[in-house]
């Protein structure tokens, strides 16, 4: 980490994480979700500990609003609530000493629905057939060997505007001939997805909980309307539910909104003061007096994404010089 004292301003590494996991061949759920193993994830919380110094939601609202950043700074964040944030993350977190901060998509957690990109990889694991026929939102065959056949299907959900995703299930269940009932969905997701009770527990122990939205779905896609209900909708939630402000947003999909009038005003409206993305790149924090030749944009700051394939050291080296960090293919 003593290699930032060599770049040319201050950076702040944001590093993300969704589900932490082992690599298990019968795992019945989506295989690229998980970011680390419980050994990777400790090892790497450790390297934050011994060279960064952990920051919260709190330091950077300070920090964007012309506050000095400590030494080194870096934050972990988690997205989406999988169960595995309490179970296997907070031991270890509060084991090492880092702070992190947990978007949470509240729909999931309040009506024990699963994530629709894990419905998908269930029904597709669970199917006999190797192709399949779609009428919604388009018609389509796709084969389902494909390797990228996963992807297809969410990029379906991930891209068209004002998708009903009830209805683009349910019909996908249908074609691929995979039972599906509200028990199903609640078992799955009560194996997968953090209760409010954990939650809770993950504000107690000292970490951030934030907003990541209502339904997961991307906020480009949606009309004013359903806009305006994921995120004021998933602020009052979160806020009723843990008595502390909510201020920031993680963008469900992780796609940056620069140039989106709309959104960022929707975001405003709605009380959030920061907004971050998963695209990979750099915090630059020039001091407040140089602040005015490159502001910083609160809706605009970018993390660093892992993977289960990142080895220790190009860990280390994204912490150190987030230019020279690995760029996930997701």
């Amino acid at each position: 980490m003593e290699l930032r004292r060599h770049a040319p301003v201050p950076m702040l590494s944001i590093i993300t994480y969704h589900h932490v996991a082992d690599d298990d061949p019968s795992y019945p759920y989506d295989p690229n979700v998980a970011d680390a193993t419980p050994a990777q994830f400790r090892r790497q919380m450790e390297m934050v500990a011994r060279y960064g110094t952990p920051i919260g939601i709190d330091d950077l609202i300070r920090a964007i609003g012309g506050g000095p950043l400590p030494r080194n700074p870096v934050m972990v964040t988690f997205d989406d609530g999988y169960r595995s944030c309490y179970e296997v993350a907070l031991p270890i977190l509060r084991a090492v000493g880092v702070r992190a901060t947990f978007f949470v998509a509240t729909s999931f957690v309040s009506e024990r629905r699963l994530y629709w990109w894990e419905r998908i990889a269930i029904l597709r694991g669970q199917s006999g057939k190797r192709r399949v026929q779609l009428s919604y939102p388009q018609a389509m065959t796709l084969d389902l060997d494909d390797p990228e056949a996963q992807d297809t299907l969410t990029d379906i959900i991930k891209n068209t505007s004002e998708l009903d995703v009830d209805r683009f299930l349910e019909e996908l269940g249908a074609a691929l001939g995979v039972a599906w009932t509200p028990e199903i969905e609640t078992r799955h997701a009560d194996h997968l997805i953090m209760t409010w009770d954990q939650i809770r527990a993950l504000a107690r122990a000292g970490m951030d909980v934030e907003s990541h939205g209502r339904r997961h779905r991307v906020l480009q896609t949606l009309d004013d309307a359903t806009l305006a209900d994921e995120l004021t909708g998933s602020r009052r939630e979160l806020e009723a539910q843990l008595g502390r402000p909510v201020r920031a947003l993680a963008y469900p999909v992780g796609r940056r909104i620069n140039g989106e009038r709309r959104i960022r005003d929707a975001l405003a409206a709605a009380g959030y003061q920061i907004g971050m993305s998963n695209h990979t790149g750099v915090n630059r924090w020039l001091p407040p007096s140089l602040r005015a030749l490159s502001p910083i944009d609160p809706f605009d700051v970018r993390r660093l994404a892992t993977e289960r394939g990142l080895s220790d050291a190009m860990f280390l080296t994204q912490m150190a010089l987030p230019q020279l960090g690995y760029r996930s293919g997701r």
